[in-house]
């Protein structure tokens, strides 16, 4: 019965995050294109588009000891709501001030979605692979549709208007929260785990995901658009690097789960283990030009990873896995968040390719750090 509540509370949970994403994920295609109508500069659109990420490395730690006072269900509520107002916000406002609000406010909403998934997905260790390999893949439909549907209805009542009827959309996730079941709770944390002022310090593992953020999520990223067009049109440049960039969420609806299922049945190392070295062999790849080899491994990595870093932190603090999960999620932002920052500035100097092959290497040193750490040997044990 309780295995049937929890699968319950992540596929419920999953949901009201996936369509909280609506608004989100229509904003990185309409705020560049139509700058003007929201009344901000270009430069303005990349801090509003980075402002979210940075607000929540620092929130996680807050949010946890939020969701220890007033329950898991009910920070689900909250940001839910919150969610809502802020994909209305990008209707409603204009202007550098309010704008910034609603993505601070997006960013906070965020944070608490993506751990009460993670948590419902952790609270019990048996098949927790599959649970967060289904949520990552449930998470991922909103976001798509924004893109398509979302992007399709703009061009008819306007880039504005469009975040008014998402915010309705959204609002839907708010009554789906409502259906959470309070009985599946997660247990309370038994033994805090060490924090430092601004970041929770970082194991090994949570090393590992920030190389992940920062290599994939940041120098792949930022540059593959670029190096393509070393070879290609400038248009057709883009057009490649867009559509890899949208194969990344495809990989995570049908790779996620997948993954999850095999860290189940045949343990979290193994898989753990091909996964990293498939993303450094994807770096080497890119770095040796083989652009397109090299961006199909880093997708599927990706895809896979997103669900294997988080089974393996549950495995590793079964006494402690909010706050674990909650760090793990921090390091992967500071990643994701430093990797366009550090890639921006050094173009000017190094070639993107070699970038890649520096991300290889200290892909490969983080994870011999974890292979010796007692970590590992956690994610070797069977349930």
């Amino acid at each position: 019965m309780l295995d049937r509540l929890v699968l319950r509370n992540v596929w419920v949970s999953s949901w009201v995050l996936s369509l909280s994403l609506f608004g989100d994920a229509l904003l990185y295609v309409i705020l560049p294109v139509h700058a003007d109508a929201f009344g901000v500069s270009m430069l303005m659109v990349g801090f509003l588009l980075a402002v979210n990420r940075i607000i929540r490395t620092f929130a996680y730690g807050l949010i946890v000891e939020l969701a220890e006072r007033i329950g898991v269900k009910n920070l689900c509520l909250i940001a839910a709501v919150t969610a809502t107002l802020s994909t209305a916000g990008y209707g409603w406002f204009d202007g550098a001030v309010l704008l910034t609000l609603s993505r601070m406010v997006w960013g906070l909403s965020f944070a608490a979605l993506l751990l009460v998934t993670l948590t419902y997905a952790a609270v019990n260790p048996a098949k927790t692979g599959t649970r967060i390999g289904l949520s990552r893949s449930v998470e991922q439909v909103g976001p798509l549709l924004a893109m398509t549907v979302g992007a399709w209805l703009a061009t008819i009542v306007g880039p504005r208007d469009i975040f008014l009827y998402l915010s309705l959309a959204t609002a839907v996730s708010v009554m789906l929260a409502f259906g959470l079941d309070a009985s599946a709770q997660p247990a309370r944390i038994k033994k805090p785990l060490a924090r430092d002022r601004i970041f929770p310090r970082p194991d090994s593992l949570d090393m590992l995901i920030f190389w992940m953020g920062a290599g994939i999520d940041g120098v792949f990223t930022v540059s593959i658009s670029l190096m393509w067009a070393q070879y290609l049109s400038t248009e057709m440049a883009i057009l490649f690097g867009g559509s890899i960039l949208a194969a990344r969420r495809l990989s995570e609806m049908l790779v996620a789960p997948c993954s999850g299922m095999i860290a189940d049945k045949f343990g979290i190392r193994l898989p753990l283990t091909l996964m990293i070295a498939l993303a450094i062999a994807g770096f080497v790849m890119i770095g040796a030009g083989l652009l397109m080899q090299g961006s199909v491994a880093l997708v599927l990595a990706r895809g896979a990873l997103g669900t294997l870093f988080p089974a393996a932190v549950a495995r590793i603090y079964p006494d402690n896995k909010v706050k674990a999960l909650a760090r793990n999620q921090t390091w992967r932002d500071v990643g994701a968040a430093a990797g366009p920052l550090a890639t921006g500035a050094g173009l000017a100097f190094i070639a993107p390719e070699m970038m890649h092959i520096f991300v290889s290497v200290a892909f490969v040193i983080a994870f011999c750090v974890f292979v010796m750490s007692p970590g590992w040997r956690a994610v070797t044990r069977t349930i």
